[in-house]
């Protein structure tokens, strides 16, 4: 049975972030296993009205303004789209509770096609904490949850945020985020020091590396502030955000690089030794995934998400981001015993081989979407 998917999410490539990361991967694996899957999203400046990515076919249509109405405009010409082409899809797979969640509501009423909604983040940066900060955020909460046909979340803490706001739980199913696991794979030693001198960071020592956002909620402050007791691992920066400006004036600690957004993050990654995830709160942590499949050794902040994935001392290292201790006292343990590294390390890619591969992730969206379609 060949499926027709329409990806529906506000923003999408050149934009990187973990849901548009997420719903790629997905998408070119999902045309890969012989279906038909399309992107549409809003048309940023500068970018083509249509564009083939990997394979994957992009349509942007109009977004005019900012904010709300920019929103608006997103919502009403994504679904003028969707009623010129509804040959082309049977779902609509939407990405995260935004309005143009309403232009598939609006289809599925119309036209009877299946509609699925893939929530975000937890906590103060999720779908329903930010949802629920709006005047009208309860109101679209309320008409999703009496629409759409599944909601898709990819951790507990997620799928209990839903269940606690009444969302049916008969409606709610855990897919996890997924991982290319032949593009971010272990290295060898040689390989590792070659990367080092080509990308021009430090050949000797340890290197451990944060990705991501620099925004707040990240806990990447914290991160800077508790490294400058720690003087004998360097600590490789890789992103961009609105704290980024402040937090470079921690540049000066010698071992602290801020190096700005990056196409080859699996270079950097492939180049440390360990992956530090800080965040004060994560749907699920995709730069914890791929730091995962790269055999690095993890320490992540202790919340639901990260403890889902990591069992402490095994394949990872849960930490208080919030203890001053902490921190510096795990990079102390594994400077003194290397071999930790590998034990660690080993394991962490295991976990990601076995239940967060983007093929395992796709096989089960593909089972879902058959589902939908046959109900």
């Amino acid at each position: 049975m060949k499926l027709k998917i329409c990806m529906l999410i506000a923003r999408f490539y050149p934009i990187t972030g973990g849901t548009e990361l997420q719903a790629q991967r997905l998408s070119e694996t999902l045309i890969n296993s012989g279906h038909e899957v399309f992107v549409l999203t809003a048309r940023l400046k500068g970018l083509k009205k249509y564009e083939v990515l990997n394979g994957l076919p992009i349509y942007r249509t109009y977004a005019l303004g900012r904010n709300f109405i920019s929103s608006f405009c997103f919502c009403f010409s994504s679904f003028l789209f969707l009623i010129k082409n509804l040959k082309k899809y049977d779902i609509i797979h939407v990405h995260l509770a935004s309005s143009h969640a309403f232009s598939a509501v609006f289809i599925k009423e119309l036209f009877s096609k299946k509609i699925v909604l893939k929530f975000g983040g937890a906590r103060a940066t999720g779908d329903i904490r930010t949802s629920l900060s709006k005047p009208w955020g309860k109101l679209k909460l309320k008409i999703i949850k009496k629409y759409f046909d599944v909601f898709v979340v990819p951790s507990n803490e997620i799928h209990k945020e839903l269940t606690v706001f009444g969302f049916p739980a008969q409606k709610i199913v855990k897919i996890s985020n997924g991982v290319n696991t032949d593009y971010f794979k272990q290295v060898s030693e040689t390989d590792k020091l070659n990367l080092r001198k080509n990308l021009n960071l430090p050949e000797k020592g340890l290197i451990a590396i944060y990705t991501g956002r620099i925004e707040k909620g990240k806990g990447i402050e914290f991160l800077i502030k508790q490294w400058s007791t720690i003087k004998n691992v360097d600590l490789l920066i890789l992103g961009s955000g609105s704290l980024e400006s402040e937090l470079k004036k921690s540049d000066t600690e010698k071992n602290i690089h801020f190096l700005g957004f990056k196409d080859n993050i699996e270079d950097y990654l492939h180049a440390s030794d360990i992956f530090i995830l800080p965040s004060l709160g994560e749907g699920l942590s995709n730069s914890l995934l791929e730091a995962m499949s790269c055999g690095l050794a993890v320490i992540a902040n202790k919340i639901p998400a990260n403890e889902e994935i990591i069992t402490n001392n095994i394949n990872g290292i849960i930490i208080d981001i919030l203890d001053e201790r902490e921190l510096t006292l795990t990079i102390d343990k594994l400077t003194k015993n290397k071999e930790l590294l590998d034990k660690l390390g080993n394991p962490a890619r295991k976990t990601v081989e076995n239940y967060f591969s983007i093929t395992r992730i796709s096989n089960l969206y593909i089972t879902l979407y058959k589902k939908i379609l046959s109900n």
